[in-house]
Formats: structure tokens, C-alpha cells, sequence
């Protein structure tokens, strides 16, 4: 499981220093920090970055709307505006683009963890490949409204104390239910889920690696099939975990195998 990455494109060092000391007092990874343009899109076509903060007015051959504006041809990664003022042209040309929120400096923590939590919780809920799995608590506390999981591209996004954290689909080790609930097991965490399991692998069926690896295999189980350690037709083990197969399951589970 890993924090949220964040670009900084920021040309002053001193507010550049500021805002990462305080993003990852919230929990956030910043991935790097950069000053202009050109280094900025560099880093979005080589890294995996959740998020870009950039600086409106920053200088050089390109301003914080044309890098935006280039970053947009590559991903639709959400961005966030930082800007000291709002002349009128500067904003029609950002609308453009399309970020997710703008920021006033000077600005606060507060409104930064808002800013960022809408602005992945937006694009989450416009791509095709998310879903919202309801609410979910960790280690098999009672669930909490403030805290949810997300699908997008290979990764599940959980927001878990204000801020969001994810982890690869491919992390999942198995699922398992007991009556109304289920716990999304990987090797250090475990997520619990107030929903049955069937509808929990419906939902993590609407991404197409899960849809390849997640199978159900008994009535209270689904397994991913690439954390599989040994099997037989009655059982699999999964890091030193047994798990049942189930009669009515094994043709399914099976042809799952070989298609990996």
C-alpha cells in the first residue's frame, strides 16, 4: 500500500519547500519537485503520478496552462491550479484544460486536503474504469462513512484518516465474506467491506485485471489466481493460507488457471 504521488511544478523554491513539508505531514508522497514546463512533462510520461499541483504563472517557454495543456494530450491524471491572481484571460485559457480545482495562495492545509481529496475523488467517478466499492474500515472495525474505496486503472485508491491511499489490484491475495461482510486481504493489510461478496467482485469486475484474476472459488471466497502457491481440486494455498474450492466452483476456477 503507498500514498497518493504528487507533482509539484512550482518555480519558487521557497513555496515549493513549504508545500512539500506539508503534503506529506498529510500522508502524501511527492514524487517530485520541478520548476518548469518541459521538466514537468518529463516526469508525467516517466513516473506514475496521481496528481499534479501546478503553479499558474510559472516561468519560462511554457506557462502553468500550456503545461497543463500538454500533460492533457498524455493522461487525464487530476490538476490542480496554484495561483497568487486571477486575471480574467489567464482563467478562460485554464478552463480549458480542465483542472480539477484552483487554489489561492496564500492557501491553508485544510484546503489543500480538500482541494486534492474532490480532485481524485472527481476523476475517479469520470473514468470508465472506476467503481465505488462503499464504504470499507481496516483490520475488521466497523466501517466508517468517511472512508471508501475506488477503482482506477490497475490500482484501488482507499481513503482511509482524510487522505487517500492505494495499492495494485494485483495485491489482492483473496477475499473472504462472513454474512453481510467481506475482507479484502493482501499481504500486510486487510480491508473490510460492509457489502456480501458478490457484489464486492462485481464491483472489482468492472476493471479488466481484476476481471482476469479475481474468481470465486467457494461461497464464502474468491481468490486472485497470481498469488496462488499450490492447489488441488478441493483447496488452494495462498501464503500459507488454505482455502477451500467448492464442488459447484471448480470448473470455473480451473479454466481460470489455465488461462493465466
Amino acid at each position: 500500500m503507498q500514498s497518493v504521488s504528487i507533482l509539484i511544478v512550482e518555480d519558487e523554491a521557497i513555496l515549493s519547500m513549504d508545500l512539500t513539508f506539508r503534503l506529506e505531514q498529510m500522508g502524501y508522497n511527492v514524487i517530485n519537485v520541478v520548476d518548469n514546463g518541459p521538466a514537468a512533462l518529463q516526469i508525467c510520461e516517466q513516473k506514475s503520478v496521481d496528481l499534479v499541483l501546478m503553479d499558474i504563472h510559472i516561468r519560462g517557454e511554457w506557462d502553468g496552462v500550456e503545461t497543463a495543456r500538454r500533460i492533457r494530450q498524455i493522461s487525464r491524471m487530476p490538476l490542480i491550479f496554484l495561483t497568487a491572481m486571477t486575471d480574467g484571460p489567464t482563467i478562460d485559457r485554464a478552463r480549458l484544460v480542465g483542472p480539477s480545482a484552483y487554489i489561492t495562495k496564500p492557501f491553508n492545509d485544510l484546503n489543500l486536503r480538500i482541494a486534492i481529496d474532490l480532485a481524485i475523488h472527481n476523476v475517479m467517478q469520470s473514468t470508465p474504469a472506476t467503481a465505488p466499492v462503499d464504504s470499507v474500515a481496516e483490520g475488521g472495525d466497523e466501517p466508517s462513512r468517511g472512508e471508501i474505496i475506488m477503482l482506477a486503472k490497475d490500482h484501488i485508491f482507499v481513503k482511509q484518516n482524510y487522505r487517500f491511499v492505494k495499492f495494485p489490484i494485483t495485491d489482492i491475495r483473496y477475499l473472504q465474506s462472513e454474512g453481510n461482510y467481506t475482507d479484502i486481504v493482501t499481504e500486510n493489510h486487510k480491508y473490510t467491506l460492509r457489502l456480501v461478496l458478490n457484489r464486492v467482485i462485481e464491483k472489482l469486475h468492472t476493471n479488466e485485471t481484476a476481471r482476469a484474476i479475481i474468481v470465486r472459488i467457494h461461497r464464502s471466497y474468491a481468490v486472485n489466481l497470481r498469488q496462488i502457491n499450490t492447489f488441488t481440486e478441493q483447496e488452494v494455498q495462498i501464503g500459507g493460507q488454505v482455502i477451500p474450492v467448492g464442488r459447484s466452483y471448480r470448473i470455473e476456477f480451473m479454466k481460470g488457471v489455465l488461462a493465466q
